[in-house]
C-alpha cells in the first residue's frame, strides 16, 4: 500500500502542476486579450470622435462670429448712448432739440420739415 499511495500522490502532484501551468497560461492570455482590447478601444475612439470634433469646431466658429457681431452692435449702442448722454450734460440746446423732436413740438412761426425714413426700395 505504500507504493500505491506514493503513486497516487505523484499523480495528484503532476495533475496539480499541470493545472497550475494551464492557469498561468490562461492568466497570461487574459492579460494579453485585455491589453489588446484596451489598445483597440484607444485606437477606435479618436477615429470615431474626429467627425464630431470637426462639426463642433465649425459650430464654435459660427457662434463666435455671431457673438462678435452682437458684441459690436452692443458696443456701438453703448457708444451712441454715451455720446447722447454727454451731449445732454454739456449742451442744454441738445436736450431741447431732442425733446421737441420726440414730442413734435414747434415754436410759434417755426416750420418743421419731416422726411420719411429712407429705404432703398423706394426708387
Amino acid at each position: 500500500m505504500g507504493q500505491e499511495e506514493t503513486d497516487q500522490q505523484m499523480e495528484q502532484y503532476v495533475r496539480h502542476q499541470r493545472l497550475r501551468a494551464r492557469n498561468a497560461q490562461m492568466a497570461m492570455i487574459n492579460r494579453i486579450a485585455l491589453c489588446l482590447l484596451i489598445i483597440v478601444v484607444c485606437a477606435i475612439l479618436p477615429v470615431t470622435a474626429l467627425p464630431s470634433l470637426a462639426e463642433s469646431d465649425s459650430l464654435e466658429d459660427t457662434y463666435h462670429g455671431e457673438w462678435m457681431d452682437k458684441l459690436k452692435v452692443a458696443t456701438d449702442a453703448k457708444d451712441s448712448a454715451d455720446r447722447e448722454y454727454r451731449a445732454i450734460q454739456q449742451d442744454p440746446r441738445y436736450l431741447e432739440i431732442k425733446a421737441r423732436e420726440r414730442l413734435k413740438w414747434s415754436k410759434p412761426g417755426e416750420r418743421i420739415l419731416v422726411f420719411p425714413p429712407y429705404s432703398p426700395d423706394d426708387r
